[in-house]
């Protein structure tokens, strides 16, 4: 008779326990389920927040914009003139500027500009230089593709296509500064 009882005793437990077991993971279940419809809702909440403040809000543009030292040695290193630097949404940058003096003489710089190494920046655009004594008092154009180069420790890049445009032994020092933490 204690096996009988014994036996009925340990059936009840065990059916007690699996009545238990499935509870629990009725509940887990159900909860797991009320979570995951929550956290849904407030994914597409949210989602629809971030398209309604993008389609608020407008494309805003962002210029880099620098200001540069230039120079022609003609004019002086001294007085040096200014260049702005401006990056365009394509990556690319302009720089356009000029140097002047009391004589009227001048450097205009207007193009793009891009670096092709450590030491090299690339110019497409115009350099005019003008000054009295050179090129029979005519300035001097320079359009197209040119190439400015740093050499050891200096601070500037120089204008590689040097000849002014009178030809002979005239040579025009066109100098790029501080473009080391632009481009």
């Amino acid at each position: 008779m204690k096996k009988i009882f014994l036996g009925l005793m340990i059936c009840i437990g065990l059916a007690c326990s699996d009545a238990k077991q499935d509870k629990v993971e009725d509940a887990i279940a159900k909860t797991g389920d009320s979570l995951n419809s929550k956290l849904n809702k407030l994914n597409d909440t949210l989602n629809k927040v971030r398209d309604n403040v993008a389609k608020k809000v407008s494309n805003v543009e962002i210029n880099i914009k620098r200001t540069v030292p230039i120079s022609l040695q003609w004019i002086g290193f001294e007085n040096q003139g200014k260049a702005e630097v401006v990056k365009q949404r394509d990556g690319s940058f302009t720089i356009s500027g000029e140097q002047t003096n009391s004589s009227n003489e001048f450097l205009k710089i207007n193009g793009k500009i891009k670096r092709l190494n450590a030491s090299q920046v690339s110019f497409v655009g115009t350099i005019i230089t003008f000054v009295k004594i050179n090129n029979g008092g005519v300035p001097c154009e320079k359009t197209g593709r040119q190439v400015f180069l740093k050499k050891g420790d200096r601070k500037y890049y120089r204008l590689q296509n040097m000849e002014n445009c009178s030809g002979g032994k005239v040579l025009d020092y066109v100098d790029l500064y501080d473009l080391d933490n632009i481009l």
